[in-house]
């Protein structure tokens, strides 16, 4: 957890900031801006499965809360652009301890060479990170790519012509989200945008930690794609095949015997608008990961045998209901071999 005082500092910061600009939002010259920014959210994990929970929450129990907050500044002085931003959120990955956790998410400084292409620089998202999940449309996000999402010691290029749309980030010393080194990460995707059809193909690699940590070298590959078979409703598809190094046994403090293991993931998913406040989310999962296999050479056998084997399947049926433009209240029931019972969530955004 960050130090108090860096916190205080982050805070100070961004609270002046959004003081002298609260009313002027618009700079002098065309183009400078000033936005604060957030959302608030209580919600989280109903019937938490032991069955199907060894590589999900922190824990097993009746209710896993995953309340979220975040607030954040960002703006732009002729060609240059910034932003800095707080979440406030639960440690409920495996091998955290539920706890609520300040940080700092994004940190950045950036530059538009043109309305249509601009960098970043700083702790920010990889560019992959902005499209992992563009083909499911479930409010808890189902099947997890894996990707690196945000690291420091970024730097991000994207560009945005309308159709075809652009990005690539190169990542110095990254960090799995526990912390642990992974080695500098490299990743990027191309896409094409229309009202009708549209698909974005990502890709990662990492150099892995050198022993430092379980994490070794990587190759990833993923895609999201959206169909609208009317003006109702819209069919996504996301998925991933990703070869991840991950060492089987250690010495001292050096992790040793990196094996390659094969890991994939489907989520077919469909949005139904009932109204222009109510929406029908479903969706189909498919997830297989190479150290679930018992029969396969890398198991790590100081787990518990997952009950599913090597992979699982589930599916969920749930409802959006937005009351306001800025407000949503969410209700997710997943039946399978899924990691919870069901998901409710209620955000507002400001």
């Amino acid at each position: 957890m960050l130090k108090k005082s860096t916190i205080a500092i982050a805070l100070a910061t961004m609270f002046s900031a959004g003081a002298v600009n609260a009313v002027t939002l618009d700079g002098a010259s065309k183009g400078d801006h000033v936005r604060l920014y957030g959302e608030v959210g209580v919600g989280g994990h109903f019937e938490t499965n032991p069955d199907y929970n060894h590589d999900e929450f922190w824990d097993t129990k009746g209710y896993v809360d995953d309340s979220f907050a975040t607030m954040g500044v960002e703006g732009q002085r002729q060609q240059f652009t910034y932003r800095l931003e707080l979440d406030y959120q639960r440690r409920n990955w495996l091998g955290g301890d539920g706890e609520f956790e300040l940080a700092i998410d994004k940190m950045y400084v950036g530059y538009k060479f043109t309305e249509q292409q601009w960098i970043e620089l700083g702790l920010t998202d990889t560019a992959f990170d902005d499209f992992d999940h563009y083909g499911d449309f479930t409010f808890n996000k189902s099947v997890e790519t894996g990707e690196a999402g945000d690291q420091e010691n970024t730097i991000k290029y994207q560009a945005d012509f309308g159709e075809l749309i652009f990005g690539a980030s190169y990542s110095y010393d990254g960090e799995h989200k526990s912390g642990a080194a992974q080695g500098d990460i490299i990743n990027g995707y191309v896409g094409y945008m229309s009202d009708l059809f549209s698909v974005v193909i990502g890709l990662e690699t990492r150099g892995g930690s050198n022993g430092v940590s379980k994490y070794g070298e990587q190759e990833q590959i993923g895609f999201g794609a959206r169909l609208k078979v009317m003006p109702e409703l819209v069919l996504g598809v996301n998925g991933f095949i990703e070869d991840e190094d991950l060492a089987t046994r250690k010495s001292g403090e050096v992790y040793l015997d990196y094996q390659t293991f094969r890991n994939k993931g489907l989520t077919v998913s469909a949005k139904y608008d009932l109204t222009d406040r109510w929406e029908v989310i479903s969706s189909v999962n498919h997830e297989e990961y190479e150290g679930w296999d018992l029969i396969g050479p890398n198991y790590d056998y100081s787990k518990l045998p997952p009950e599913y084997g090597k992979e699982r399947r589930w599916a969920s049926l749930g409802v959006n209901y937005r009351p306001a433009r800025d407000i949503v209240l969410s209700l997710e029931g997943r039946v399978g071999e899924a990691p919870e019972a069901a998901y409710a969530y209620a955000r507002m955004y400001f």
